[in-house]
């Protein structure tokens, strides 16, 4: 699972995210259930003008997640 970030000329963003190919627009319930599956997002994408600090915070969101989803399902082995 992959999300993707757009930002237009007026500065809005939009979240989407690609699973298994398809490009859907984000939901949390969607996301989590992906999450369940493939129990690890991607590396987020970018389109538009995007900062650094900006891209750095969501790739530490995504790092976040990543890391409480690895230790929730380490637990659940123990």
């Amino acid at each position: 699972m992959i999300l993707v970030f757009s930002k237009n000329e007026e500065q809005e963003i939009s979240v989407s995210f690609k699973d298994a190919g398809c490009t859907t627009t984000f939901n949390y319930i969607t996301m989590i259930k992906s999450l369940i599956d493939v129990k690890k997002m991607e590396e987020p994408e970018f389109i538009g003008d995007f900062s650094e600090a900006e891209k750095e915070s969501v790739r530490s969101m995504v790092s976040h997640i990543n890391h409480e989803v690895t230790d929730f399902y380490s637990e659940e082995q123990d």
